[in-house]
Parts: structure tokens; C-alpha cells; sequence
């Protein structure tokens, strides 16, 4: 049976797949797809096969699952008789008496060729595999086949890869962006980086369940069009009988051991290895890993078990008889309450499974669940916890309200919150200082955040401070700083950093107010003193609390980078937690720093799949990231890799999202750089100068002197230097930062044009690791010697502009475009002064390089004269550097063969090395001649 049952859906997503099977297939080898069955390989063969016939070929798609059991023989006699229909067809361009002496033709393009696409190739009868690998041997076809990853194939197709008939293909799910282009190619629009993300993470971009999930979601019109963006909030209720039908279909058989480990991993994913209830099934566990159906991850000491897919929970729980499932829910409550809850999820899960048994767990237990469902973002289960341990004669009240009106927070329902949090806040009788604390801090954030009442959430916190004992008031510092970020009142927010550490303080002061104090300064511009500041006072473990440390350490990361120190902030993201969920704040958090670093180095895709992987949570309207600043982040970080039209789609759902929260200027002005970026991407340098240069006067005019130079940077790069130069430098001057210094200088050497100093800054861009701005600053030198009739110089940056590029995959931004190599016809090196260049750049001398190619040594002197010129070099060892990457790109990794009689190899001489004394002379060993170097 095809993998692929789902054919109207248009083909997407795979276009570096089918590039590669093309190119296989023009070359006569063919080409073998091997993957997990449905990641969509039937489909990539149809598609090939239908390249094939577009470019001359002949072909033909057979299923090697409907052949398996035919003898050839009667294939053959079926062929004979004029019966049998295509397959037989096929079969007759297999069969050797058929086709005697058929060739595939070296000739290039497709046409007259035959194309065999085969798919389920693993099902074929040994004797007809045989016959197969002969046939594409003896070069009578070109062969496309798909075999399933992990099952045995006929000795005939394994003959194929590992003789090299074929090129062997691994087929991966799709990745975020893949996926995202097979649901925007189905349904047209935009479709909400939420729903894209929800529509992955339960189909892990597997083909056939992501597009049989979005059919579902249509059918039941919970994937809907609203002002034209696609919104889907996830499954709700049983899914439909279709989709549990395949995903039964594709479990299998199991044994009765085998579904009761599913079902359990279904109730309690992940579920540990070591629990009893799983430590009995052992065999099943190892089965079922065999098979794909479960994965096994480590997490510390645990080994921890989940389902391959999160969509089959939803199915297995649903369909799990009533009796059965209490009896697995309480077998698996039991077994994690006999591990003795050593992790807060342990307690979670635990409390979940009792009440849906029918029990009910004590209210301590309750409480810490919540807790952590809280710390989860999963608000609805947060409350239905609290109001079951509120009734318990036990219960600790005023904390399970405190939970509760963040759970009524966090679902949009503030009006709600704000009486709970208000009457607590009045109650300081009965209720101890540190809930007190947080029922104020709780209750002020929600007034700001929640009901856009800013100046009523401040008054709120300035009454409580001064009714606080000392230990209340230590702790609502921490919200008065994150206040002061909200109101745009940096230097007052960075003021409290040193308030707080001039004196001995409560740790749960100090970690409340620190990371917001830094970050303050670090917006301001000073990255080192932030730096400096957050050195003071280290998160001791133990001591801080786990979102408090985690802050510490990304607002340092956030001041590194700042400061231009790319590696330290990479080390920094490299030390964070590995255990932290996706859903949670401190994972938004540091998806969104880490996004920037790899922006920066060029790595646009880790950037962008990072953002789709948190854009499903909720917004949690916090100081350090919002949800619209992580959407424009996607939108700035799409446009530079050239996903324009999905980037401006983006940005509309960046306005949607600005238009129900309250104005937070700091992540405004984020999103409104990321804006004027995306603007300037898809060519509107109009509409991007117009938001860049108000963006740098409103960021100048807060006191963000940083913000206010990126913007002025964006300025002049996108060709308005001039206008912006003074204002650039004398911001940079205020600024202790080395990246903000290389911005102004970058500023001032494009209203120069000058073409010295922007080689030179491109290569300071390179040393600190921000690829994309060396490159770009290497065309712009490029252009202005080229301004400047420096046609040598212009060359040589060219090409290390083209260097640069090719490191990180990137293509120059449209407002620093260079005209095509082609334009300049004397920059290309003809195939004789290719030859010449590599030879003498691999060492030998113009003589051993003449005796090489059977000619004189003025013809080799002549020819690297102009190879020289061309490539703007003067040395043989830049000649070497300036080859390495274009000889390998462009084929001329083999260099000639040695003339006879000659037996010297190049391997045997050393490198040539230029005189020092006289540059303009190159050095070439002996009968070396003189190679003028002077400026074309």
C-alpha cells in the first residue's frame, strides 16, 4: 500500500529533495529514497518521475508490492499475449529479450531515456530484484525507487547502493519551514504561526499525519479562516474516526503487552523505564523500539519513554476502554508515587491520573501540581486544581488563591484576577508577608499587563512599599523595577541594581531585581557595565530560584552580544539548563536571545525554527520577550533568508498581537526595527528608511542609545549614510561596546565610500563571528573601488564577498547586491589560466608548470599575469586562498596530469613563498619569471 493516501494536497516543502533526485537522474545513476514510513517518499517519486517526463524522458510507476509474488516467467507470458496492462508494460522494458542492447543515452538531457519509478522496492521477489540490478547495471533504465527505512530489501535493490548503480537518499520528516510551506501551499493566506507550530509538534512534520491532521482540522471546522489568517487552537474532543483509523493502522498488530505499554506511555508520556509497571515489560519496551513506535530519551539519570508521535495520544486515550483506563491510571499513579515523587512533574502527573481514576489526591499534593502546571503555561489545568484543593480541610488558602488568579491571568480573564488579587492584597492579617508580596506584585502586573492600567498598577505598588514590613518591601522591589522597564524609566530600573547590592540584602531580593536592573543598563547601552553588574552577584544554586538564575544568565548573553562578543554569548546559551520545557517562560525566553545569536552568525534557518517552536504558548507579557516581539523576530529573521512574502504575512499577525496588549516601548520598538528590516528586504527602502530614522530619533530621545545606533545603521546600509554619520558617531561615542564602534565606523565608511575601510571593517565583522554584516560590508567595499576605478581591488573583494557567503549559505540583502560575475567579463579565468593558477598556487614553479602543460614559461608568465589581475592578488600563497573555494565549487579539484617523461608530483614541492623585499615581484622558484602586480 502507498504511504501517501492524501493526493490533492499540492507538493511543497521538498524542493532540495527533488533537486538532488534530478540531478541523480540527468547523471544516469538514479536514485534509491529510503525513509520512516509516510514521510512522503511515494510522493517525491511521483513528482521525479513527472520532471523526468517534462524534460523528454520515458516513464513508468510501478508498486513493487503489487509484483512481489509474480513470477517473471509469467510476467513475460502475460507480456506476450497482450495482456497485462502497464505493469506488464514495465516488466517488458525488464525483461533483457525484450530490449536486447537498449542504452541509456550519455547524451545530456532526458530525452529517449527510460525512467523506471518503483516504489515499495523492499516488497519485490528476489528473483526480480536480480533482474532489476541487471537491468540498471547494463544501463537499460535509470532507476527511482522507495524502500521503507528499517525493513529487509531484496539482496538484488541493497546491490544497487552499495555498487553505486543508484544514490542513496535519507528522506527526514519535514522541518518546521518545510511543513510550513505543504500547509501554506494547501490552504493559500496566511496561516498563524501558532497553528503551524500545533499542526508540527503533534505530527513531528511526518507527510502523511501533518496533512491528514489539517484535513481533519478542516472537516471539522476547527482549522478556520478569520480576516484571512488560518487559526487552528489544537484538537479538542475526540478526533475523528479517520484519523484514529490511521494512526491504528499504522501501530499495527501489537500484542497484549505491547498495547498496555502504549497505553500507559499514552496517559503518562513521558513515562520512566524504571517504574514498575514498565520495568515488567521490558521485552515490549525493546520491541516497540525496534518498530518506531516509541522513542527513548535520556533525561539525567531517567530513561524516559514517549510515543514517536504526540498525535497518537489523543487517539490511544480516547479510544482506551473506560474500566481499563482507571485500572492503567491507578497502576500508573501508584507506581510514581512508590518512586517517591522526586520531580515536581512526578507529583503533576501523578495528581492527574488520581482524579481521573476517581481519586483524590491530598491537598499538599494538589498545590505543588499546580504549581507546576502553572510553570507549564497550562492555565485551565491550574485552576481546575486549585478548586479541588480548596475545599480540603488542609489546604493552604491564601497560596492556592494566589494560584489560582495567575491561572485566571493567564487565560485572559483579568477582570476576574484583579478581584481575587485586590481582596487578598487588602487581607495582610491572616495571610504571611510573602503572599501578601505576591498577591500585590501579582495583582500589579495584572493591571498593567492584563488591563492596560500602567499608572493604577504602579499606584498599587507605590502604597504597598510604604506599608511594607522590610521583608515585604525587599520583595516588591523586584516588580518595581520590572515596572519602571514598562514605563520606559531605564535609568531608574538600572538604579536599583546598585541599590540593592550597596547593602547585605534578602538573595530573594537580589534575584528578583538584579537581571531587570541589568538588562535596564544594558538597553541604555552600557553592555559592559551590565556585564559588570551581573558579575557582583552570581546565582548561587540552591539560593536563587531557577527562572531567577536562568534570566541571570540570558540578560548576560543579551550584553555579550551587545558588546560584539559572539562566542561568549554563545558559551553562556551553551550552559543553560538542557532539561527546561519547550512551554515554559524561561524557554521563551531563551529561544528568543539564542535566535538572535544565530541571526547574527548567518544561520537563519536555526533562527527561524527556534521562533516557530514558541510561537504556540500563550503570551506571557513578561520584561525580557513578548509574543509579538518573537513573531517580528520570525518576520526579520525570514526576510533575510529570503522568505519575503512569508515575512510580510508575519508582520500582520505582529499588529494583531500589538493590538490587544499593552504598550511595553522597549519590545516596541523591537518589533518596530524588525519592521523596518523586513521592509527593507522585500525592497521597500522608502518605507524602511521612513520607520528606521523615526525609530532611532524615539529610541535617542528614551535614553536606548544602542537601539537608536542599530536603527541609524539600518539607515546607512540601506543608502542614506550620509544623512545619519554625525548622529551615528556620536552615539557610538557613549557607548562602551565594540560592536557599537564597528557600526559607526561602518556608518562613516559608507558616507566616505570608502573602499579601504570597508574591506577592513568586513574583516572585523568576520573575526567577531557576524558573517552576514562582513559580507555584506565586502560588497559594499566592492562597489566603491570599483566607484573609484580600482577594478584589481574591486575583484579581489568580490570574491571575498562570494567567500563569506558561500560560509554561511547567505545571499547578499537587495540594497547590497552586486551586479552578476557576467557583467564584468575579465573577472572570469578562462580554463588555461585555471589550470596555470592551480598549479603554481599548489607550489610548483613556472617551470615545472610549463613542463606540465607542454608549454613555455612566458605563455605560463602571461597566463598568471592575467589570473593575478583578475583575482586582484599579488602572492601565490593569496593565489591559494583565493582558489580553494572556487576551484571546488566550480569543478577543477583535479589538476592535469604531468607531461611525459616529467615524474616530479606536486605533493613533492614545496610551497613558494613571495620575496619580502619586493613585493611587487612574486617569487616562483627557479626560471621564475617577473609578474607585474601593479593596479589595473
Amino acid at each position: 500500500m502507498s504511504e501517501d493516501t492524501v493526493t490533492e494536497w499540492p507538493m511543497a516543502g521538498r524542493n532540495t529533495e527533488l533537486d538532488r533526485i534530478e540531478a541523480a537522474v540527468a547523471r544516469g545513476h538514479g536514485a534509491l529514497l529510503t525513509g520512516e514510513p509516510g514521510v512522503g517518499k511515494s510522493r517525491l517519486l511521483r513528482a521525479s518521475l513527472r520532471r523526468a517526463a517534462e524534460k523528454g524522458a520515458e516513464v513508468r510507476l510501478v508498486s513493487g508490492a503489487g509484483i512481489c509474488g509474480a513470477d517473471v516467467s509469467s510476467l513475460f507470458t502475460g507480456w506476450a499475449s497482450g495482456q497485462g496492462g502497464e505493469r506488464d508494460a514495465v516488466a517488458r522494458h525488464l525483461l533483457d529479450d525484450a530490449f536486447p542492447g537498449r542504452r541509456t543515452p550519455a547524451a545530456d538531457g532526458l530525452q529517449g531515456r527510460f525512467v523506471l519509478g518503483l516504489d515499495d522496492a523492499h516488497c519485490l521477489a528476489p528473483a526480480f530484484a536480480a533482474r532489476l540490478r541487471a537491468g540498471v547495471a547494463e544501463g537499460r533504465l535509470t532507476l527511482v525507487a522507495t524502500v521503507r527505512a528499517g525493513v529487509p530489501a531484496p539482496d538484488g535493490v541493497n546491490r544497487l547502493w552499495v555498487e553505486r548503480l543508484v544514490e542513496r537518499m535519507e528522506i527526514a520528516e519535514l522541518d518546521r519551514s518545510a511543513a510550513a510551506d505543504v500547509v501554506h501551499a494547501k490552504l493559500g493566506g496566511h496561516v498563524a504561526a501558532a497553528a503551524l507550530e500545533r499542526l508540527w509538534s503533534f505530527t513531528q512534520g511526518n507527510a502523511l499525519l501533518l496533512t491528514e491532521l489539517a484535513d481533519s482540522a478542516l472537516a471539522d471546522g476547527s482549522l478556520r479562516s478569520e480576516d484571512g489568517t488560518w487559526l487552528w487552537d489544537g484538537l479538542n474532543g475526540r478526533p475523528a474516526a479517520r484519523l484514529a483509523d490511521l494512526v491504528h493502522l499504522r501501530l499495527g498488530h501489537l500484542s497484549p503487552d505491547e498495547r498496555r505499554l502504549v497505553q500507559m506511555i499514552a496517559l503518562a508520556e513521558p513515562l520512566e523505564a524504571e517504574l514498575s509497571a514498565v520495568a515488567e515489560l521490558t521485552h515490549a519496551v525493546e520491541t516497540l523500539d525496534r518498530r518506531g513506535l516509541i522513542t527513548a530519551e535520556l533525561s539525567g539519570l531517567r530513561l524516559r519513554l514517549r510515543l514517536a508521535y504526540p498525535l497518537y495520544r489523543p487517539v490511544l486515550v480516547s479510544s482506551l476502554p473506560e474500566l481499563t483506563g482507571l485500572r492503567l491510571r491507578r497502576r500508573l499513579a501508584d507506581a510514581l508515587e512508590d518512586t517517591g515523587l522526586r520531580r515536581d512533574d512526578d507529583v503533576l502527573r501523578m495528581a492527574v491520573l488520581r482524579i481521573d481514576a476517581g481519586q483524590l489526591p491530598c491537598a499538599d499534593q494538589l498545590q505543588s501540581a499546580a504549581r507546576t502546571a502553572l510553570r507549564h503555561l497550562d492555565f485551565a489545568l491550574t485552576e481546575r486544581l486549585c478548586l479541588l484543593a480548596l475545599p480540603l480541610p488542609d489546604a493552604d488558602i491564601p497560596t492556592l488563591m494566589l494560584l489560582r488568579g495567575r491561572a485566571l491571568q493567564g487565560q485572559g480573564r483579568h477582570a476576574e484576577a484583579e478581584t481575587l488579587f485586590a481582596g487578598m492584597s487588602a487581607e495582610k492579617g491572616p495571610t504571611s508577608t510573602a503572599v501578601w508580596a505576591e498577591a500585590v506584585q501579582a495583582r500589579s502586573e495584572n493591571l498593567a499587563w492584563g488591563l492596560r492600567l500602567v499608572q493604577d498598577a504602579e499606584a498599587v505598588l507605590d502604597e504597598a512599599v510604604t506599608a511594607a514590613p522590610e521583608t515585604g518591601r525587599g520583595l516588591l522591589q523586584g516588580t518595581q523595577t520590572v515596572m519602571m522597564l514598562l514605563g520606559d524609566r531605564l535609568e531608574e530600573a538600572a538604579a536599583m541594581g546598585e541599590t540593592v547590592l550597596a547593602e547585605p540584602r534578602d538573595p530573594a531580593v537580589v534575584q528578583r531585581v538584579l537581571p531587570p536592573a541589568a538588562f535596564a543598563r544594558n538597553e541604555l547601552g552600557d553592555a559592559v557595565g551590565a556585564l559588570a553588574l551581573l558579575q557582583r552577584c552570581r546565582p548561587e544554586p540552591g539560593v536563587w530560584s531557577d527562572e531567577a538564575r536562568l534570566s541571570h544568565q540570558l540578560v548576560a548573553a543579551c550584553a555579550a552580544l551587545q558588546t560584539g562578543a559572539v562566542a561568549v554569548a554563545g558559551a553562556i546559551l551553551d550552559g543553560l539548563p538542557a532539561d527546561t520545557e519547550d512551554d515554559r517562560p524561561g524557554a521563551l525566553w531563551a529561544a528568543s536571545v539564542r535566535a538572535r545569536l544565530y541571526r547574527s552568525c548567518g544561520r537563519y534557518a536555526d533562527g527561524i525554527g527556534l521562533l516557530r517552536q514558541v510561537s504556540a504558548p500563550p503570551d506571557t507579557r513578561d520584561w525580557l520577550t513578548t509574543k509579538a516581539w518573537r513573531l517580528a523576530q520570525m518576520a526579520g529573521a525570514l526576510a533575510e533568508a529570503g522568505e519575503h512574502a512569508e515575512a510580510m504575512r508575519v508582520l500582520v499577525e505582529v499588529r494583531s498581537e500589538e493590538s490587544g496588549t499593552v504598550r511595553y516601548p522597549l519590545a516596541a520598538d523591537g518589533v518596530a526595527m524588525e519592521r523596518a528590516l523586513v521592509l527593507a528586504h522585500v525592497g521597500d527602502l522608502t518605507g524602511a528608511l521612513h520607520d528606521a530614522l523615526e525609530l532611532g530619533e524615539r529610541a535617542a530621545a528614551a535614553g536606548r542609545a544602542f537601539q537608536a545606533l542599530t536603527a541609524l545603521h539600518l539607515v546607512a546600509r540601506i543608502g542614506e549614510a550620509r544623512a545619519v554619520v554625525e548622529r551615528a558617531s556620536a552615539l557610538a561615542r557613549h557607548l562602551d561596546s565594540g560592536l557599537a564602534a564597528l557600526q559607526a565606523e561602518h556608518v562613516r565608511a559608507l558616507a566616505d565610500a570608502d573602499g579601504d575601510a570597508l574591506s577592513a571593517l568586513a574583516e572585523r565583522f568576520e573575526a567577531m563571528g557576524l558573517l552576514p554584516l562582513a559580507a555584506e560590508a565586502s560588497a559594499q567595499a566592492c562597489r566603491a573601488h570599483r566607484a573609484a576605478g580600482r577594478h584589481r581591488r574591486s575583484r579581489a573583494t568580490r570574491t571575498e564577498c562570494q567567500e563569506l557567503l558561500q560560509r554561511f549559505g547567505g545571499t547578499l540583502p537587495v540594497w547590497a547586491a552586486l551586479d552578476k560575475q557576467g557583467s564584468e567579463p575579465s573577472a572570469e579565468l578562462t580554463g588555461r589560466e585555471r589550470e596555470v593558477a592551480a598549479l603554481a598556487a599548489s607550489g610548483l614553479s613556472n617551470q615545472d608548470v610549463a613542463d606540465r602543460l607542454g608549454v613555455s614559461v612566458r605563455t605560463v608568465e602571461n597566463h598568471l599575469h592575467r589570473a593575478y589581475g583578475k583575482l586582484g592578488v599579488t602572492t601565490r600563497a593569496d593565489l591559494a586562498q583565493r582558489l580553494d573555494s572556487r576551484l571546488s565549487a566550480d569543478g577543477f579539484g583535479n589538476l592535469p596530469a604531468p607531461a611525459p617523461g616529467r615524474t616530479r608530483r606536486v605533493q613533492d614541492a614545496g610551497p613558494a613563498q613571495p620575496r619580502a623585499d619586493r613585493p611587487g615581484l612574486v617569487a616562483a622558484g627557479r626560471h621564475s619569471g617577473r609578474v607585474g602586480v601593479g593596479e589595473a
